[in-house]
């Protein structure tokens, strides 16, 4: 069964795979497919906004952040100074100008970046189980690969974990602010990397794990959108379908199944 978010072409059958035969390029996110980074990210923000709270709200018993509602807000850039600003009126802190906004995100935002970079010095990031598998696979059938980040210096993070050579194209937050182009939910870098890749919108899958770069494809018009959520996750797989996947896969190795990608590069 190959489900689709959008108003269906035509009925899809048992035998549709998750990459139909026009797609030449894939683009993956680098945060939450390939690599483990998006994990991280959420615990960092979780800490802040907890410590955030411990320092000017002690004694309150306000509830930290929700992983689900609110931390995913805080992964997406465009969305940063909304989501400050909702969960500190949501705990009875509000904000009384859009300066004190600005300054509190800013404040924040360096914060987490400040123990990102701690903890990635440290610990590095772990690769998701199958993406050297599944990246293998895809260049044996001559389609091109692009790992895609909003995260600044992610590149060297893929480089750390010897992925690069099975990747055609790398584009991350430091290339997305020299090229200037604006965050998701616009699909400018996803357009970016498949033209690099030379390939069309409607040649090319997007592949993610967030329902903000799920929305950025879906957005764009790629030929196959495709959400990665864990098995069972019932909300999570309504979400992605909601912002615009056409099909829900749960890991990578599946992802390679459901595309006859595993038969062909054996």
């Amino acid at each position: 069964m190959c489900p689709l978010a959008r108003v269906p072409e035509r009925v899809p059958d048992d035998d549709c795979p998750v990459l139909p035969p026009r797609i030449r390029a894939v683009v993956l996110d680098a945060d939450s497919v390939l690599t483990d980074l998006v994990h991280v990210q959420a615990a960092t923000w979780t800490f802040v906004l907890d410590d955030y709270l411990c320092t000017h709200a002690p004694g309150s018993g306000a509830a930290g952040p929700d992983p689900q509602m609110e931390v995913a807000r805080f992964l997406d850039g465009s969305h940063l100074l909304s989501a400050v600003t909702s969960f500190l009126e949501a705990r009875g802190l509000p904000v009384d100008s859009f300066d004190e906004a600005a300054r509190i995100t800013h404040d924040l935002a360096v914060h987490q970046q400040e123990m990102l970079r701690r903890y990635l010095r440290h610990y590095g990031i772990g690769l998701r189980r199958g993406t050297a598998g599944l990246l293998t696979a895809l260049r044996a059938q001559g389609i091109a690969c692009a790992a895609v980040s909003g995260t600044a210096r992610a590149r060297g993070l893929l480089v750390a974990r010897g992925v690069l050579p099975l990747l055609d194209v790398v584009l991350d937050g430091d290339d997305q602010a020299r090229l200037r182009l604006p965050t998701r939910p616009d699909p400018a870098l996803l357009y970016h990397a498949a033209r690099l890749l030379g390939a069309g919108p409607r040649e090319t899958a997007v592949v993610d794990a967030s329902p903000y770069g799920v929305a950025a494809a879906a957005r764009g018009g790629f030929g196959r959108v495709v959400g990665l959520t864990p098995a069972g996750d019932v909300q999570q797989m309504t979400e992605m379908f909601r912002h615009g996947a056409d099909v829900v896969v749960h890991d990578l190795d599946e992802l390679g199944v459901r595309s006859g990608l595993v038969g062909a590069a054996a």
